[in-house]
């Protein structure tokens, strides 16, 4: 039995897109890295945490997406554009990249923000008492849930980046 041509239609497969995802990864780390050069030769200064968008990242749990959990909505691209454009503005921006299962299946699509080399979830301010359970943004099904989520995210690394300045204790989120 012969196959077809492969067309514009047909879905590529799951392992493809997953070893495509560095040069994705590679392009956006490059545009940041031309944005900072910009700023830094025209003698603009981004803030601290706009500066160092590898300390956090919100991850797109994979599985929920490539399951069509939920809506079957993928958050990754609303994430990316909001993420571009506040880096750009100079906001801060956590980077965005795909991510492991983190357990709430059900209560797909999940984002998780992560911190730091070891991606340690991080709560933050905004979750609602499943979310803060789950350590993720759960139910992400539209444009306005991936902005909640990225903007409830970039507030979080707004006010670590202002404590650290100001060497106070960060405020800890009730678990």
């Amino acid at each position: 039995m012969e196959l077809g041509p492969r067309t514009a239609m047909t879905p590529m497969p799951l392992r493809t897109r997953r070893l495509a995802l560095p040069g994705k990864r590679r392009l956006v780390l490059s545009a940041v890295a031309a944005v900072m050069a910009v700023a830094t030769l025209g003698g603009l200064r981004l803030p601290e945490a706009a500066a160092q968008p590898g300390k956090f990242a919100l991850r797109v749990c994979e599985k929920c997406v490539s399951r069509k959990a939920g809506s079957g909505y993928n958050p990754k691209f609303v994430l990316d554009q909001t993420s571009k454009a506040a880096a750009a503005a100079g906001w801060p921006a956590p980077g965005i990249e795909w991510g492991k299962c983190t357990g709430g299946c059900d209560y797909g699509p999940t984002v998780r923000l992560v911190k730091g080399e070891y991606a340690i979830p991080v709560v933050v301010e905004g979750m609602s008492e499943d979310e803060v359970d789950f350590k993720a943004f759960l139910e992400i099904e539209g444009e306005s849930d991936a902005e909640r989520a990225f903007g409830l995210a970039s507030r979080h690394i707004a006010m670590q980046a202002q404590s650290a300045d100001s060497d106070e204790p960060a405020p800890e989120v009730p678990v």
